[in-house]
This record gives structure tokens, sequence and C-alpha cells, in this order.
């Protein structure tokens, strides 16, 4: 029977829906299955089987043999650091599940980042074409430079933080924007949020970042109801922070001094801000801290021209600075570790203004494939790489030997062992900590040293000694 002319118009208008409706779908499925993809393969190289545990790794994997799982369940901070439940628990569980089939750990690893990569997409859906939510999703997947959080076990704390950071602030964003079940996105909002602070101190600015994503991007309801979204979390946030101040104030005479130890000073912020962004941007050149500041402000001052461009972008870069804060007083510890959290947020900032402009959009994604290009042409990709692997596989093989040697046997404490690269080695990192997890014997008293020419290691030794010839360990007693 033909249709009418209201039939076909609402024929039409059905088929206009379902057309859209399709559209809408491929902006989201295009950018997150590419995004996906890119960090997964791009990421791989953490899968090689030369990948192993390394420095702070073997403190936490101790605290999982030997620690009771009551102790990693506690909501308000105990100390000021190295208090976060949330990743130790983690730890924990995987502990349990893989003990230290570390190729087990790397896949899950590797796994959250695409997750990470996952939740930005969501985050940004709502504000970024499909090209430039491609195009952030991509840079955040594989900018080298900021992903040391993604082959590092004892990094967990910064790479699940993303997660519930990302989490947290998704499921705020669809609490105002959604048209159902709003108080329960709230409320997960919090839980999240919560989860992210006794994770890693720096969410507790979480709350900054909130307000900023609801005053220049989500619905523009009056304060009144602004104020009432917030108001958990600023309250949560304002809780932990008094409880963080005390142990500071009680405590503080502890990292004085230290290299986490506080430095409230401009100069310190500035030299913080240059040192992490010549970091991000592959900047660093033969010369002088300054000469490394010089640069990384200049770069600093290219993404925030950038970022002011769209308010995505400002509130993006502003997310980051917050997030930031907290590291940037550190004066005599920065690390590429602490750029994970707010490179997901840098990775907006600069993809946000394009393509409003066309000649904008060919430079902004020619700078973008620069950023994913240089490391690899460089030699930069490949040389730290390769690096983490050499000196992973350096520790594997004398862990191994290790448990090769002393696999129907127990040592005499103390336990001296000569390597070659100390640092590096398994048995430095807490002071025997390998030893004592293979062993289940928390009491053993190791001793590392140094190889020496013409000096015999085991001489003065009283317990077992083992020295590392030609790369492996053999037991002299």
């Amino acid at each position: 029977m033909p249709l009418t002319g209201r039939g076909r118009h609402l024929h039409a208008a059905n088929e206009d829906a379902s057309a859209h409706a399709i559209a809408s779908r491929r902006a989201l499925w295009l950018p997150l299955l590419v995004a996906v993809i890119a960090a997964l393969w791009f990421n791989r190289w953490v899968l090689d089987p030369a990948h192993f545990f390394f420095a702070d790794d073997w403190s936490w994997l101790r605290r999982a043999q030997f620690g009771v799982w009551r102790d990693s369940i506690h909501l308000l901070p105990t100390k000021i650091y190295n208090d976060r439940p949330v990743g130790e628990l983690l730890i924990r569980g995987l502990y349990e599940v893989f003990w230290l089939r570390h190729g087990a750990w790397n896949q899950v690893w590797w796994c959250l980042h695409a997750i990470n990569v996952t939740l930005l997409v969501a985050l940004a859906r709502p504000w970024l074409d499909p090209y430039r939510l491609t195009l952030a999703a991509v840079l955040s997947a594989c900018w080298f430079s900021t992903l040391t959080a993604v082959h590092w076990v004892g990094a967990v704390f910064d790479l699940l933080g993303a997660t519930l950071v990302l989490g947290t602030l998704l499921s705020y964003q669809q609490a105002v924007l959604g048209s159902t079940r709003n108080w329960w996105w709230l409320g997960l909002s919090v839980v999240l949020h919560l989860a992210a602070i006794r994770t890693k101190e720096f969410a507790l600015g979480m709350v900054a970042v909130l307000a900023l994503w609801d005053v220049l991007l989500l619905r523009r309801d009056d304060w009144r109801k602004r104020c009432l979204r917030l108001a958990p979390h600023a309250l949560l946030a304002l809780g932990l922070l008094v409880c963080y101040a005390q142990l500071y104030r009680q405590q503080a005479g502890k990292l004085e001094g230290s290299t986490y130890g506080l430095s409230l000073s401009a100069q310190g912020v500035l030299e913080g801000i240059g040192w992490y962004f010549a970091q991000a941007f592959y900047a660093f050149t033969p010369g002088s801290n300054e000469t490394h500041t010089g640069i990384g402000l200049v770069f600093a001052a290219a993404v925030l021209m950038i970022a002011l461009c769209s308010r995505v972008g400002i509130a993006a870069l502003a997310s980051a600075a917050v997030l930031m804060a907290a590291v940037l007083l550190l004066g005599k510890q920065r690390h590429p570790l602490y750029l994970y959290v707010p490179h997901f947020f840098i990775a907006l900032a600069l993809c946000a203004p394009f393509p409003r402009r066309r000649i904008v959009g060919i430079a902004l994604t020619l700078a973008v494939a620069l950023l994913l290009y240089w490391p690899a042409h460089t030699g930069f990709l490949r040389d730290a790489r390769n690096f983490v692997l050499i000196k992973g596989n350096y520790s594997k093989t004398l862990y191994y030997d290790y448990a090769r040697l002393m696999q129907h046997d127990t040592p005499a404490s103390p336990v001296t062992i000569a390597v070659s690269e100390v640092y590096f080695d398994p048995f430095s990192w807490g002071s025997g900590d390998a030893l004592r997890i293979l062993h289940a014997d928390n009491t053993i008293n190791v001793q590392v040293a140094a190889l020496q020419q013409g000096v015999d290691p085991c001489a003065a030794a009283k317990g077992s000694c083992f020295v590392e010839q030609q790369g492996h360990l053999v037991r002299r007693r």
C-alpha cells in the first residue's frame, strides 16, 4: 500500500533518526577503536620476556607477601608517604594470583593503560569532533615520554590513579549531562574520587578539576545547583586534606632534607614546570638546568596559547596544572612518572582547537604527528626501550640464577651478594626483599656489594656468599 504524505514524512524522519544514531555510534566507536589499538600496539614491547621487576616493585611485593590484608583496608591516612591502600590492594590481589610471573603483571598494566585511553575518549566525546577526539586519544596512547607508569609495577599508583581520576570526572559529567540516574552517577563520582585520593594524593585536587569542568563546559545551572553537586567532593577533599595536614605537621621532620621534602618557592615551581615540559616534549639537550628550564617554559607557553583557543583547551590544561601542582613542590624529586596523569589532559588541550581554521588544524596535526614520530626518528624510543629491557634481563638472570642455586637449600644469614651493577640488580632493593619473598622468610639479612677488581667479597663474609661472574650468579659459600 503506498504511503500517504504524512506516512512518507514519518518514514523519512525515522530514517533520518536512524542515520543520526548510526553516525553518533561511529563518532564514538571509530576513535575508540583507533585509540585502543594504538595504545596496545605502541606499548606492546612491555610484554617482552626480558622485562622484569625493578626498584620499588620489590618493596611492594614484600608487603604483599608478609603484610596483613586488613592493614591495607583503612579509609583515613596514617602517614604522609606511601599510605595508598587502593593501589596496594590491587598489588596484593595480583600477587595472590600471579606471584612473581612478571609477564602476567605486564599484561594487566598494558590493559590498564588501554582502559585509561578508553575513559579519555568517553570523557571528551561531547566536546570534540571525531577527528580531534581521535587525535587526542592517539597522542595520549602513544606519547612515549609520559608513559613510565605503563612498564613499572611500582608505578601502579599513577596508572590506577589515572583510571580513577578519569572515571571520577566522567561520572560527574554524566551526572550533569545525563537525563536519567543522575544521582547514581554523582554518587559513583564521589566513591571514585575517594578511591583516587587513597590511590595517590594528587587526586585531592579533583574537586578543583570538577569545578573547572562544571563552570567552563557543563550545564549552565545556577550557582546553588553547582554548589550542591560539588559539595560532597569538596567535603571529601577538605576532610582528607585536614588529615594530611595534621600528619605533615607531625611527621614533617622525617621528610625535611629528603628527596620528598616540599619546596615552597616560585622559582622551584617555575623550574618544575620547565623540567616537566622539557621532558614531555623531548627537549633535554646538553647544558645546564637553566637551559632545560628555559626550553620547557617555551613549550609550556606554546601549549598555553593553543589551549586558550577553546573552552575545552582551557579546562583541560587547567586540570593538568591542578593535578601537577603537588609534584611541582618536590624540588629534589622529579620523575617522568609524574607526567602520566596530567598528560591525558595536556593531549586534550593540544588537540581541542582543531579545526576551527584549516591552517591551524594542519599545524596541530603535524605537531601531534611530530610528537609521535620524533622519539623513533631520534632513537630515543629505541634507546629507552632497550635500556629497560637490557637492565630487566640482567636483573631477571641474576634472580633466577639465585633461585636455581638455592632451589633445595636455605641460605645462612647474613647473605652477601656481589654484583657488577648494584642499582640494577634485584637484591639491593629493600636490602634483599627479593630473597625474603623467595624464601618466605622476612628475617633474612642481605648485604649487597659492588664487585671490585682484586677484592674478594666473600673473604670477610660470615654467612652465604654469591658472586656475579660473566653475567651470572655463582655460589661461593
